[in-house]
């Protein structure tokens, strides 16, 4: 009876395998002590079976295994395998087309060392051939024995095409001789993994690729890379956190992209650690980072003959290695390379600069030519210098906007370096070269006159060359600004009519020709009005001539010895008729000199038409005041100016009817200009009438009244 039922028996299990239902302990081998408990359990006992499922139908693998499809059609044509326990030899998987799964399902050691002699390294996991793999490590830990040498976790031969997902899990690796992860094919997706390793966690060669999602990744003994991603066609980290005293990435001729996460570099106080970036790129590499935070003990990101994208994010530089003598940039591009930043805040602390083509002179590589530069929309902060271009036929530096804080120079140019600056940038910026002389070129030609930069060289500043579009040093006085407001100005750059900027300097006794812009509809022009050093020029016949009297619309200007605003002032085409005051019915017009066939105010001649009063309110040291509409508003206008004294006569039971007696600035204001015979009320009524509206010239006049009476200034 025992011999009919292991047959059948037998057959089940073979049938049961296929459909990977029964417990692992079942597929024990017939005629072996395990087998006969199985079976004499399943015979005798009423026990309940064994847990079924994913993890119940893995197959156990004890070490030494090859997976093939040899190993696989002997073993039931089970893909799905379990580790968990002390291994003393490596698996291999070689099972082309296959998709293997292997299931960590207790805490896992692998307790075999290798040796370099012949590459004779030991390996826990090598993949050679498959369509994938998948380790689930989720709450396990897998550890190399302590004190083993030359022995890594996963090693994917360069046959390896197929994908490889790992899934959770505690990886302790800690060998200083080769890398915990050593990756020459396929494609590789690390989920959620804790790695602490020494030499490097990661790293690929040949075309393998890796996508790191997630997990906390430390190399914390390691002169070498947490990740060294090589001939890396496609490899990306996404919300990582990376730690190490080497450098935390070094990609070389690979495509590496980064969103998210933090990669910092652990400071150790040891010289073979001295001068480690945080993140390398070299060998035509190509990083992309959007949105890490990058920390830095020595620098934060190095591009030599590569490239670099940083977007967003913040990178901080410690330079903490200074007193080892050693100090860099917090970003730095030598030899060629191309480094672009944009939307970060760059810090760089100890003395040296924030971002950098090239390294600043006394730096410990400052014999190293400099790189293609481009930043935008930084903030720079807490360095020597802000952005340093150094010295070599390929370093160039284009600044399109930044904010600069607590920096010693915002920008710095080595030797016959110069600057693009775009002309969007208008922020006030410090600039200091390391060859001050005469004319010296700070920017590269094409800007207009709308940057404001600050020379910091002893006995120089910085002034714009308008025939060549470029700023430069100089040692000469600086000239004067014109503002024209409602008309265009041009002077003379070499025999060429070209229009001045705000910013231009021109030299006292420049002709500047002024041309009144077209009149509005309804209006013509009326005068000049001109301001020098903020005060209004009253008498004109100095400072203007008119090619053509009988067109004042056009007129030359002799610079004089001061800032001027001018601008182009406008009456209406059709006078319209003031409205008449009904308490203070005086001409608008006059007082007219009996000399002068009109008024002088201000400069302009005032001829009798009501809406002039528009441009003579401009220019009687009112700038910047509202204009009155109405009675009570240029009371109170004059009154405010006046420091709004006290009235005399006023009592509650004289206020003026028409004005609300809560409102009682609008009372002190009305009564206070009656009383110094600035303005009238109807007596008869007991009222100001303070909505009827007032004309400008009679603002204008009113106003000159309350200065020749000595109440306003």
């Amino acid at each position: 009876m025992k011999k009919f039922g292991t047959r059948l028996i037998s057959a089940v299990l073979a049938g049961c395998m296929m459909t990977s239902v029964l417990p692992v302990s079942a597929f024990a081998l017939e005629g072996s002590a395990e087998f006969e408990r199985t079976v004499s359990a399943q015979e005798n006992s009423d026990a309940p079976a064994e847990p079924s499922g994913a993890e119940a139908a893995a197959c156990p693998l004890t070490g030494g295994e090859t997976i093939n499809k040899k190993f696989i059609e002997e073993h039931g044509g089970s893909k799905v395998y379990s580790i968990s326990g002390t291994y003393t030899e490596g698996i291999v998987i070689d099972a082309e087309d296959e998709d293997v799964v292997i299931n960590v399902t207790g805490e896992t050691t692998f307790d075999k060392g290798g040796h370099s002699h012949n590459n004779d390294y030991a390996t826990f996991i090598t993949v050679c051939r498959a369509n994938s793999v998948t380790v689930n490590a989720e709450g396990q830990t897998i550890t190399t024995a302590e004190g083993l040498a030359f022995n890594r976790c996963f090693y994917a031969e360069n046959s390896f095409t197929g994908t490889a997902v790992l899934n959770g899990g505690i990886y302790n690796w800690p060998c200083d001789d080769i890398a915990a992860c050593y990756l020459c094919g396929g494609d590789w997706t690390f989920n959620n993994l804790t790695m602490n390793a020494v030499l490097r966690a990661i790293e690929t060669d040949k075309g393998a690729n890796v996508i790191v999602n997630g997990g906390t990744y430390d190399c914390s003994e390691s002169f070498s890379a947490t990740f060294w991603i090589n001939d890396s066609p496609s490899s990306s980290f996404n919300y990582v956190k990376a730690t190490g005293v080497g450098w935390v990435m070094n990609a070389m001729n690979s495509q590496v992209n980064i969103v998210g996460g933090s990669y910092s570099r652990t400071y150790k106080d040891l010289p073979r650690y001295k001068d480690r970036p945080t993140l390398r790129v070299a060998n035509s590499a190509t990083l992309n980072v959007t949105d890490a935070e990058v920390t830095g003990t020595y620098c934060d990101v190095f591009v030599t003959g590569a490239t670099a994208n940083l977007v967003g994010g913040t990178y901080t530089n410690t330079n903490q290695y200074l007193n080892l003598g050693y100090e860099s940039p917090a970003l730095k591009v030598w030899n060629g390379g191309t480094l672009s930043v944009k939307d970060a805040t760059v810090d760089c602390t100890g003395g040296n600069a924030a971002i950098s083509s090239g390294e600043p002179a006394g730096s410990d590589y400052d014999d190293q030519a400099g790189g293609n530069l481009v930043v935008e929309n930084c903030t720079i902060k807490n360095s020597e210098y802000g952005i340093y271009l150094g010295w070599g036929s390929n370093a160039s530096a284009e600044l399109k906007s930044a904010t600069f804080e607590n920096n010693d120079s915002d920008i710095y140019l080595a030797s016959g370096k110069e600057i693009t600056i775009s002309d969007t940038f208008t922020t006030p910026a410090t600039i200091k070269v390391a060859d001050p002389k005469e004319g010296r070129q700070l920017t590269v030609a094409g800007n207009a006159n709308k940057l404001h930069l600050v020379g910091q060289n002893e006995s120089y500043r910085v002034a714009y060359d308008k025939a060549q579009r470029y700023y430069y040093l100089t040692q000469r006085a600086p000239g004067y600004t014109l503002t024209a407001e409602d008309a265009t100005a041009t002077i003379k750059v070499g025999g060429v009519d070209t229009k001045v900027d705000p910013n231009d300097e021109i030299d006292k006794g420049t002709p500047v020709t002024l041309t009144a812009d077209p009149a509005p509809d309804g209006q013509k022009f009326a005068v000049w009005f001109v301001k020098v050093n903020g005060v209004v020029q009253n008498d004109l016949r100095d400072l203007l001539t008119f090619p053509n009297e009988e067109d004042q619309t056009k007129a030359i200007l002799k610079m004089p010895e001061g800032n001027v605003t001018v601008k182009a002032m406008y009456e209406a085409v059709d006078p319209v008729e003031p409205p008449v005051d009904p308490v203070d019915p005086v001409d608008p017009v006059g007082p007219v000199d009996p000399v002068l066939p009109g008024v002088i105010i201000g400069g302009a001649v005032i001829l009798g038409a009501y809406e002039t009063g528009t441009g003579i309110y401009r220019l009687m040291n009112m700038q910047g005041l509202p204009l009155p509409s109405d009675r009570i508003e240029l009371a109170e206008l004059v009154w405010e100016r006046a420091d709004k004294p006290e009235p005399q006569n006023m009592t509650d039971e004289n206020l003026y009817a028409d004005i609300d007696a809560d409102d009682t600035d609008a009372q002190k204001a009305a009564h206070w200009m009656v009383e110094q015979e600035l303005m009238k009320f109807d007596e008869d009524n007991n009222k100001f009438h303070p909505c009827f509206p007032v004309s400008k010239l009679r603002v204008c006049l009113t106003w000159q009244n309350a200065k020749d009476k000595g109440l306003i200034d």
